[in-house]
């Protein structure tokens, strides 16, 4: 009887072995699917934009006007009128950084891109943002951030530079990365005192 029971026990351990991993793996593929994890943050992609919204995005991120926003990007009239017309579709990809425990600013990405049901790509990036607040905190930059969309569904970026307390950051502003490109975009600081802390990140994320 000892030998049946046994034997038993050691079936049900069996099975349970078994069945752990697998319930595991289920997990980890859903949470890869529905929220990209990469080296450094969770990443953060937009609903489905329209020229206008994504406009309207890039003014309020920069604090500047629509017309502005519309110039930085490098699209004249005729541009916008034909992404309007043929209902171009755009998102933003952001990915928050860490600098220190205390501070984490975002890398931003403008993207235009193809969408039909469960399919989505990115067909090129239009502006690179580095959103230097968090939680009260605001820092300038100098360096350089590197971008290179790998293909359709991913973008690589290096951020490599200094943040400091005082002075005022102004950088190369509109970017027209396609497919397979890349584009370094260059931050610079007037009137730079007190150094805070020098970071270099590399980082993938998947659309």
């Amino acid at each position: 009887m000892m030998s049946k029971t046994f034997k038993f026990v050691c079936y049900l351990l069996a099975l349970v072995a078994f069945a752990i991993p697998s319930s595991v793996s289920a997990v980890g593929q859903n949470f890869s699917e529905e929220s990209i994890n990469t080296s450094e943050s969770q990443l953060i992609v937009s609903d489905v934009l329209t020229y206008e919204q994504m406009i309207k995005e890039i003014a309020y991120d920069y604090g500047i006007s629509e017309e502005q926003a519309q110039n930085q990007i490098g699209y004249t009239e005729d541009m916008a009128q034909k992404a309007i017309q043929e209902k171009a579709t755009f998102r933003t990809l952001s990915q928050m950084f860490t600098v220190n425990t205390s501070y984490k600013p975002t890398m931003r990405f403008y993207c235009e891109t193809s969408e039909s049901g469960s399919f989505r790509a990115i067909k090129k990036i239009l502006e690179v943002n580095m959103i230097r607040g968090y939680n009260g905190l605001s820092k300038q930059f100098t360096g350089n951030v590197y971008v290179n969309l790998e293909d359709a569904n991913r973008i690589f970026y290096i951020v490599n530079g200094d943040f400091y307390n005082n002075g005022t950051t102004s950088w190369n502003a509109g970017v027209s990365i396609g497919v397979g490109g890349s584009a370094t975009v260059k931050f610079g600081i007037s009137g730079a005192s007190s150094h805070y802390q020098y970071r270099y990140v590399e980082s993938r994320i998947v659309f």
